[in-house]
């Protein structure tokens, strides 16, 4: 592959998943933590307004396109998820998730064993409005994105209050949460249409971004990462598309997806002769298409396969790949980050 240099720093590699209800797939994945074991936990959210919550489930799987199980049902008893939002990994590889409905973070073990969890509605100290982004810094403290309640909060491993930041800076909505190697922290301040910066004591440091569709602006921004070198990778998901900015906030990259076919997707249609064949008549790669309204991300994105529809989360490894969790399309689009 030739790369341009309006293609850098990202360079994609590879798709992982497909769309199962059941076993060996994903079902519009809401999240993704690329574990110190080698495994993807990935958090398939499911259509929750219908009800049944046929297909929540968390998926365990890993890069070599291995299947290793799943786990997790639907339900508001211990350990089951209705608005299942977030996942990351903690101390002793154990799996924390988010659930924005019953307003707790539950304990998994690494295997999927339930352990424990805590939580519950309020805005006081230590509760919870919808909690939807979480992650832990090296020294072990859990930070949640406390989503109506307007801030981010910090516990401890076993869930004590610790501290809270962010209210005071109007933070409107805030959705996903991710810490640098440095330990500052970044938020994704969805209803604000910006990124926000602060150090490891909460303080806020710097703002990216405003509304629009241009260049180094968010429609929804919902996850943000960061590397060693202080470049920011946002999931702009109102505008279907990734985008890459460098340690000032200037823009560097902006990608709409590049998908192709997963091994799992291409052994299905392999074996379903007649899906594969229906497939390849659709041309799905097909850009030439008389939108109702072509300005629309949305419409333009559900269409084309190779895009991003619903891009709702990133996971930046060691090894500097970009896993980006795409909820429409039951996949994750996996990037190489050029330096």
């Amino acid at each position: 592959m030739v790369i341009k240099e309006t293609q850098k720093p990202l360079l994609y590699e590879r798709t992982l998943g497909m769309s199962v209800m059941e076993g060996k797939g994903f079902y519009y994945p809401n999240d993704a933590v690329v574990a110190s074991n080698g495994k993807i936990y990935v958090l398939n959210r499911s259509l929750e307004a219908r009800g049944s919550g046929r297909g929540m489930r968390v998926t365990i799987c890993d890069s070599g396109d291995e299947f290793h199980g799943d786990f997790g049902q639907f339900g508001s008893g211990l350990g089951q998820f209705m608005w299942p939002s977030a996942i990351c990994e903690g101390p002793d590889q154990k799996i924390y998730i988010t659930d924005e409905h019953l307003h707790k973070i539950m304990i998994f073990s690494s295997d999927g064993v339930f352990l424990k969890e805590w939580g519950q509605l309020g805005s006081n100290p230590g509760d919870m409005d919808s909690p939807s982004g979480i992650a832990f810094s090296s020294e072990g403290e859990l930070f949640v994105s406390d989503t109506y309640n307007h801030r981010i909060q910090v516990f401890t491993e076993d869930g004590e209050y610790v501290r809270s930041f962010g209210s005071s800076e109007e933070l409107n909505l805030p959705w996903r949460i991710s810490l640098d190697s440095a330990g500052n922290i970044y938020v994704a301040d969805w209803g604000n249409d910006r990124i926000c910066k602060y150090s490891t004591d909460g303080v806020l440091l710097r703002t990216f971004g405003e509304t629009g569709s241009t260049e180094g602006k968010f429609l929804r921004p919902a996850d943000v990462v960061a590397d060693d070198t202080g470049k920011m990778f946002v999931c702009d998901w109102g505008n279907e598309r990734i985008q890459v900015l460098d340690s000032d906030g200037n823009f560097l990259q902006s990608n709409m997806g590049e998908s192709d076919l997963s091994p799992w997707a291409a052994n299905f249609l392999n074996i379903n002769v007649e899906e594969g064949e229906a497939r390849q008549k659709s041309d799905l790669h097909k850009k030439d298409i008389k939108y109702a309204n072509p300005n629309d991300r949305h419409e333009v994105s559900s269409h084309i396969e190779e895009y991003f529809w619903s891009p709702m989360s990133l996971s930046l490894t060691q090894d500097g790949r970009l896993y980006v969790v795409e909820s429409n399309r039951h996949r994750i689009q996996i990037f190489e980050v050029l330096n």
